[in-house]
């Protein structure tokens, strides 16, 4: 193992985000049973408040990141775990279900923040530890899962009310650095006009793989009083690549074949649904759940890996990473509550509804993720370059202008694509050139696009290349 391992932030950060997927199982496993007691709906709409609030955080970091201040937030956050949690607890007691709706909502939200905090403190450590400190954070939830089914419903409840809190006081000295520096820099999306490739867009595959993923591994057959079927198989593969992770001092098993071993556990476990017997409800649920556990892994990881690869856009790549997660997660949730409840009366129905999914899933994982790749995914998000740090910005202006008119007839630019290019050789944002020339913020981003497509370049770093190599000529 790295050396890194024993440092003490690495175990902080690992044991807050153990605690942050243990907050989920003792949440379906104690906590949402005795929801159905007061509101069964409070869960679905709880759960929505999670998913919502990922996603605000992450459109908030994509277009106005100075307004995350992070101690402001991670306080605010604290605050509203501590009375939401009460609140729930009060809910119980009086049977109130506006209560419980309220607070299940804060709690929720502000979970997803915490969860944010989390993945961000996995950036301040190198890929090879990132890989160890996931693996062994779902190796321990494994364990505190085990306990949710084990101990009573009354102290799994405390611990889905205590692990968030906890998990946020653990990583918010880590993570500071990271969420101080998004909050000073320019918005993710405002340095994406001039460097496309510094930024992964919200409509990515990468984020539309993690939605419709979760939406299979997500479905629950066959549960009983509002919760999920015992899984105790689940850490027999997470065992086994967290062994292998730690054993190899942080070597990941490619992100893509894991992917796929995930994809055949699901498929199994849509087959057994079909079968008739009466332990093939728990068969498919074991599967499912090994398909999901080995999915998310690879979720946080490469997530981590995308945010680490340009700091000042993690927020919003691990904000929306884990929103459109959630939101995947619910829809699959409702197919399966739906499901179970129409195997009794539409039993057909329900067979070819799982036989749909099953041709779905298997299509978009054979040919909708033909040319997909998450390595490829990771490695095309590209740092960014600040202006005043490169050499062209001390070049001579004559000098630099003979480069990039040059270049400029060498690639046909069009006059107004030529002012552009030379103020990105110049290392000029979008602001600037906005203000320049007079034209709008889409007017930019489209002038950047013709520019890159036709000298053939992919980052802000080529073109400074190309402008550098024709000065030097």
């Amino acid at each position: 193992m790295g050396e890194r391992i024993h440092d003490a932030a690495f175990w902080r950060t690992t044991a807050a985000l153990c605690l942050v997927l243990a907050t989920s199982s003792f949440m379906n496993i104690s906590a949402f049973p005795l929801f159905d007691h007061v509101f069964t709906y409070a869960r679905d709409i709880s759960v929505l408040a999670n998913a919502a609030c990922l996603v605000v955080v992450a459109l908030v970091a994509s277009f106005r990141s100075s307004l995350l201040n992070s101690h402001i937030v991670n306080i605010a956050a604290l605050v509203i775990l501590v009375f939401g949690s009460t609140g729930i607890a009060v809910s119980f007691a009086t049977q109130s279900s506006w209560l419980l709706v309220l607070s299940s909502c804060l709690v929720a939200a502000a979970r997803g923040w915490v969860s944010v905090v989390v993945g961000v403190s996995l950036l301040r450590f190198p890929i090879s530890d990132i890989a160890q400190s996931v693996t062994l954070a779902f190796l321990g939830n494994c364990a505190f899962a085990y306990a949710a089914w084990l101990l009573p419903s009354s102290v799994g409840l405390l611990a889905f009310f205590v692990a968030p809190l906890a998990a946020l006081l653990l990583a918010r000295g880590v993570a500071k650095p990271v969420l101080a520096e998004v909050a000073a820099s320019d918005s993710p999306a405002d340095i994406a006009i001039t460097q496309p490739s510094s930024f992964l867009a919200l409509g990515s595959q990468l984020f539309v793989c993690l939605f419709l993923f979760r939406v299979g591994f997500s479905l629950r057959f066959g549960e009983v009083d509002g919760a999920p079927l015992a899984d105790f198989f689940s850490i027999v593969p997470i065992g086994f690549l967290a062994l292998y992770t730690v054993a190899s001092s942080g070597k990941f098993v490619k992100g893509d074949l894991l992917a796929q071993v995930s994809v055949l556990f699901v498929l199994a476990g849509f087959f057994t649904t079909t079968i008739s017997a009466p332990w093939a409800y728990a068969a498919s649920a074991s599967l499912l759940s090994c398909g999901n556990a080995l999915f998310d892994v690879v979720g946080w990881v490469v997530l981590a890996a995308v945010g680490a690869r340009n700091t000042r856009a993690s927020v919003a790549t691990i904000a929306w990473g884990r929103g459109v997660s959630a939101l995947g997660s619910i829809a699959g949730a409702a197919i399966g509550v739906w499901a179970n409840a129409a195997s009794l009366t539409h039993p057909v129905a329900v067979q070819l509804a799982t036989g749909t999914l099953v041709l779905g899933f298997a299509a978009y994982a054979l040919i909708g993720l033909k040319n997909f790749s998450f390595i490829d995914t990771i490695n095309g998000v590209t740092e960014v370059v600040d202006a005043q740090s490169t050499s062209i910005e001390e070049a001579s202006r004559a000098t630099l202008e003979q480069a990039c008119s040059t270049i400029a007839d060498r690639a046909s630019l069009t006059p107004r694509e030529r002012e552009v290019f030379e103020m990105l050789a110049r290392g000029r944002d979008s602001f600037y050139i906005q203000e320049q020339l007079t034209v709008s913020r889409n007017t930019v981003k489209a002038h950047v696009k013709h520019i890159y497509a036709k000298l053939d370049i992919h980052t802000h770093q080529d073109l400074l290349d190309i402008v550098e190599s024709e000065m030097a000529s």
